[in-house]
């Protein structure tokens, strides 16, 4: 055999075990990168569940109803007094993952939300608010529901729910009751911001559902 083809031979064999090489390599990286995009949107799954069961909680909390003794119903996260942390905590733990839900959902409840921080604390108490907020609270709760269910069909559509997702500057101001208002700073304490004033002191950790 000529030196001629042996050169040929052995350089066609280079050439092969270099393409070879770089299609592995090509392969291998692409494998790596679909897993790294997986385990990614295994994090965003973990976090839009653990989100939707906080809506899942409130729901519930609105499709349970009291007959009080004047025969008018009100919701069981009403149920209480003057037991406002609990509302509110119920309400800011959805309203803090919000990034997790869809917008349609998000509106939903932020509407109940609204709804609620712009209750005065001494205008009848939550007993008598869940009363005359009743059917409103009903038809919120409904409407909530259904868009919960619709999107827990397609809760494991990461890379969809991050497409469709439109970050936003605006907000929407609350008609605040004066009986929620926080008290002016003393002089020389500089001046409040209004975000603040939307709670009690009590509840100053939510004083404002985020906006959108």
């Amino acid at each position: 055999m000529s030196n001629e083809l042996w050169l040929a031979v052995l350089s066609s064999s280079l050439i092969s075990g270099v393409l070879g090489a770089l299609i592995a390599g090509w392969f291998s990286l692409r494998v790596k990168r679909t897993d790294y995009a997986n385990e990614y949107y295994k994090l965003i799954l973990a976090r839009r569940i653990s989100a939707y069961e906080e809506v899942e909680r409130l729901v519930t909390m609105l499709k349970a109803a009291v007959l009080d003794e004047d025969k008018r119903p009100y919701h069981l996260l009403f149920s209480k007094e003057d037991d406002h942390q609990t509302v509110y905590r119920v309400l800011f733990m959805i309203m803090s993952n919000a990034l997790w839900l869809s917008d349609e959902l998000f509106g939903r409840t932020r509407e109940l939300n609204v709804l609620v921080f712009s209750h005065g604390v001494g205008e009848g108490g939550l007993v008598e608010f869940g009363k005359q907020n009743y059917a409103t609270i009903a038809e919120l709760r409904t409407k909530i529901e259904r868009v919960h269910a619709r999107d827990m069909l397609e809760l494991h559509k990461i890379p969809r729910f991050l497409k469709r997702k439109k970050p936003r500057d605006s907000y929407t101001p609350i008609a605040v009751p004066p009986s929620t208002r926080l008290p002016r700073p003393v002089s020389g304490a500089g001046p409040l911001r209004q975000e603040q004033e939307v709670l009690p002191a009590s509840s100053a950790s939510a004083a404002e559902p985020p906006g959108r």
